[in-house]
């Protein structure tokens, strides 16, 4: 387990965090610009000299009462907005160079296969100011693991990328973080990212965690922060289908759930295998109900569903509905109106509506 309850006072922000997640897997720091995220990131890595407080990673103690551990005894891997790659050494320099500096290699990572992953063996002899900016992330993540990291920080990694570069730099972290045998925490203020990427989630506001746990158990919470505010959203995990429809992407979801979404091959150029794992990302603003089944709908997501918890009280003229389709979870915000002129009760059988373009 990672356990953190982390204090830090600056003249004009004040950081009061405490919140327990596994101790493997990606654990998503999220939350709007300015609550705190890469403050909570530094005071991890130990780089806020005037955090107290306790922080303990996978039963070891990194603050508490029997002191601090220095950010070398830590050994935390950093991955910045800004990749900050030496200017004077090449690529496969840049990698080597803080797994130089080990005074012992403990669980050597194989390099070649780190690099053959991470997609960037024709770079080696480069120097940084000839690569694309998802390149340059992407050196920096195989500089971070070769360090031999006992966990890995990345703070917004894809904030500054084009939305080509973007797609493909998550693509690949899709597969990439689900392999490493370390605990990730990755800060982002995007709830795409979220839900492709994170195990766990760690939701923060003006410096305090207001939430905390699996992503599935934060994102469920009918009457929390997150559900209530604009960006309440649902992650539904499946497979590509094998059939596909024309200019659409067919998600086999389990248990007869299929979902389609737009085909944007053309666009990204990235063409998704049969069989391959996705996770998709439904907007709560984007769900609507209704009673009987529409017939000859352009809405091609019409999804039978039960549900199973309505928010307790409306929040801005509206209320959450958290549904169960085929044992999955989904949330729904509509008006409040519509929940009383639509008599909403837990344990109503309904039809839930999202559009293809709603999916991503």
């Amino acid at each position: 387990m990672i356990e953190a309850d982390l204090q830090l006072s600056q003249s004009d922000f004040k950081l009061d965090t405490n919140f327990s997640v596994p101790g493997r897997g990606v654990t998503a720091v999220f939350g709007p610009s300015g609550c705190g995220k890469t403050t909570l990131l530094r005071a991890i890595a130990g780089l806020e000299p005037a955090v107290t407080g306790s922080l303990s990673i996978n039963a070891e103690q990194w603050l508490g009462i029997n002191g601090c551990r220095t950010i070398e005894e830590r050994r935390v891997g950093v991955v910045f907005q800004n990749p900050s790659l030496f200017p004077h050494l090449t690529v496969q320099e840049n990698l080597l160079y803080g797994r130089k500096r080990l005074r012992k290699v403990t669980k050597p990572i194989e390099k070649n296969e780190l690099i053959a992953s991470l997609e960037i063996e024709r770079l080696l002899l480069r120097y940084p100011r000839g690569l694309s900016g998802g390149e340059k992330q992407r050196v920096a993540l195989g500089r971070a693991l070769l360090a031999e990291p006992r966990l890995l920080l990345m703070d917004e990694p894809l904030s500054a990328l084009d939305h080509n570069s973007r797609e493909k730099s998550m693509l690949l972290l899709e597969k990439f973080l689900q392999e490493i045998d370390i605990p990730v925490f990755y800060v982002t203020h995007s709830s795409e990212e979220v839900a492709r990427l994170a195990d766990n989630l760690v939701l923060l506001a003006n410096g305090a965690v207001t939430d905390h746990g699996s992503i599935q158990d934060v994102l469920g919470a009918v009457d929390g922060e997150l559900s209530r505010s604009d960006t309440a959203f649902s992650v539904i995990e499946g497979r590509i289908a094998t059939k596909q429809l024309p200019g659409l992407i067919s998600v086999d979801c389990g248990a007869g759930l299929v979902l389609q979404l737009p085909d944007f091959t053309s666009v990204s150029g990235i063409r998704y295998q049969p069989g391959s794992g996705v996770r998709l990302r439904i907007r709560a603003r984007d769900v609507s109900l209704c009673l009987e089944q529409p017939q000859r709908s352009s809405i091609l997501n019409i999804l039978p569903a039960v549900i199973t918890r309505l928010a307790a009280e409306p929040y801005n003229g509206s209320r959450v509905v958290k549904l169960d389709i085929a044992g999955k979870q989904l949330l729904s915000k509509i008006s409040e109106f519509s929940v009383q002129q639509l008599a909403l009760q837990e344990g109503q059988s309904v039809f839930a509506q999202i559009k293809s373009a709603a999916l991503v």
